[in-house]
């Protein structure tokens, strides 16, 4: 039970492309909210009670919580749920930072051997975890969850900005990338590697640079609902605009269809 601030991430976090599996799993879940105060409680107490039915398949797990600058009582929702639940820890950004900022200070701060990262909006069942885990103790690395009803839940605008990037991701640097910006649950490896994103591209950049490093990337079939409140802020200008640029530094980066740059 542990309240703290989110701390500067840096280079020597990040893990080399050296795939690994560790025997014991110890699941680290991450969620960023922002202004979730409809459905933080309910999705944080559902998580609990899947991960401790996976008793027997983990030996430990931890929540980490990101509140990303909420101006709602989502912040004084988490600090109750940390100070009442063992295994919860919140850490506050002043201000909104966004998504992927938010995501990656909860990865920074994950102390598991795995980290399954999902939302605080109540979107992303919590059922879909034990499904994901599986994949891993047979052999996946990174498992990433595949939204096969996005045309129920999203509009237009929405799924054509996931198509563009996933589709360029796939044509630009030859990886296989499917739903970049679903759940993910993979080895701590994989959410520590140095990326160059800093847009939600981050994730697409992160299934590419997976495969390019050899690990093993496995995409399956995942639940996927209606939000429970709260607002949707992932069809911005600044996003689409950030990754765009993004995904052109990685072409530099990466190299155009090829193995990873030197360097």
């Amino acid at each position: 039970m542990s309240t703290s601030s989110a701390t500067p991430r840096s280079q020597e976090d990040a893990a080399p492309c050296a795939p690994k599996i560790p025997v014991r799993v110890f699941l680290s879940v991450v969620m960023p909210a922002y202004n979730e105060e409809a459905a933080i409680e309910s999705v944080i107490l559902d998580h609990i009670e899947v991960l401790t039915a996976l008793r027997e398949l983990i030996v430990g797990w931890e929540i980490v919580c990101v509140d990303d600058g909420s101006s709602d009582h989502t912040p004084a929702m988490l600090q109750r749920l940390a100070s009442t639940l063992s295994g919860v820890k919140v850490l506050r950004h002043t201000e909104n930072k966004g998504i992927s900022e938010s995501f990656a200070d909860g990865f920074a701060a994950a102390t598991g051997t795995h980290i399954y990262a999902t939302g605080a909006d109540g979107q992303w069942p919590s059922r879909n975890l034990p499904a994901m885990l599986r994949s891993v103790l047979e052999g996946a690395e990174l498992v990433v969850g595949v939204r096969a009803n996005r045309r129920q839940v999203y509009g237009l605008m929405r799924r054509l900005v996931s198509f563009a990037f996933n589709f360029s991701a796939r044509v630009l640097f030859g990886v296989k990338t499917m739903d970049a910006g679903g759940i993910k649950l993979g080895i701590r490896e994989v959410f520590r590697l140095d990326l160059v994103s800093r847009s939600p591209f981050v994730e697409a950049e992160r299934i590419v640079k997976a495969q390019r490093c050899g690990y093993r990337v496995h995409f399956t079939p995942v639940e996927f609902t209606v939000r429970q409140g709260g607002k949707e802020t992932g069809v911005r200008w600044s996003n689409l605009f950030g990754s765009i640029r993004d995904c052109l530094r990685c072409a530099v980066v990466y190299g155009i269809g090829g193995g990873l740059a030197e360097g």
